[in-house]
């Protein structure tokens, strides 16, 4: 099992319109204001998507991935916790981002192993049961391919943990559409009718020769899409 090292503090990322201060704004228009930036933001995700996109390859495998980036299967991990609002919801959803490095001697010798999941534990619906199903980053740079589900063929990019680790929902599907990277969760995660009722992802991953940075990133949301923080390649 894999032994937490460090996590660090949790943070949210409200719209905040801190550069207006100097100007008297209504209510009203805040709320305008607020709603415009979302609209922008949504616009951007929405041309990435009309784009082409490339497909990775996503497997399911168990918790002794780890074996191809320890030579006791037996690492130690970073963890990073960012908590994001659920509209139509009470509590906060979780990204929880986990990055380890390859050990000497093993295949993924000096490479950057990133995991990530999508917690809605926390979250209890009000009137509904709200749900989260795509994580996209902005370039997150080019996959290493391995053989994580043990059939002798190197060409995985994305794995899921679903055998030996928490939680129940996998990535099903993940691609490059320029610039973004999404990993789709064609059956989503939902929160629960009481706080701690709530679904998690499993831990889903991939590998990147480069050391990781905390970048901003994106959970979408029955409501839209949520600004979070996670590890992640640095931007080129």
């Amino acid at each position: 099992m894999m032994n937490v090292i460090a996590i660090t503090g949790v943070k949210r990322f409200p719209l905040h319109l801190h550069y207006f201060t100097d100007v008297p704004i209504s209510v009203e228009e805040k709320t305008e204001m607020t709603r415009s930036l979302r609209l922008i933001l949504l616009s951007f995700v929405a041309l990435a998507l009309a784009a082409p996109a490339f497909a990775f390859n996503v497997v399911n495998t168990s918790w002794t991935v780890q074996c191809l980036f320890s030579t006791t299967c037996s690492v130690s991990v970073t963890d990073h916790v960012s908590e994001f609002p659920v509209s139509g919801g009470s509590g906060n959803g979780r990204l929880q981002s986990r990055v380890f490095q390859g050990q000497a001697g093993t295949t993924g010798a000096g490479k950057w192993v990133y995991e990530y999941r999508i917690n809605l534990g926390p979250v209890a619906g009000l009137t509904y049961m709200p749900y989260a199903d795509y994580l996209a980053v902005d370039r997150w740079g080019a996959i290493r391919q391995y053989d994580y589900n043990g059939d002798g063929i190197a060409t995985d990019e994305v794995f899921n943990i679903t055998s030996g680790g928490i939680g129940t929902k996998a990535v099903t599907a993940s691609w490059l559409t320029a610039p973004w990277t999404y990993f789709q969760l064609s059956n989503p995660v939902y929160s629960g009718s009481y706080p701690g009722g709530g679904e998690s992802s499993y831990f889903f991953g991939l590998v990147s020769d480069r050391a990781p940075v905390l970048r901003s990133m994106w959970v979408h949301l029955d409501s839209g899409w949520v600004l979070v923080e996670g590890y992640a390649p640095p931007l080129p």
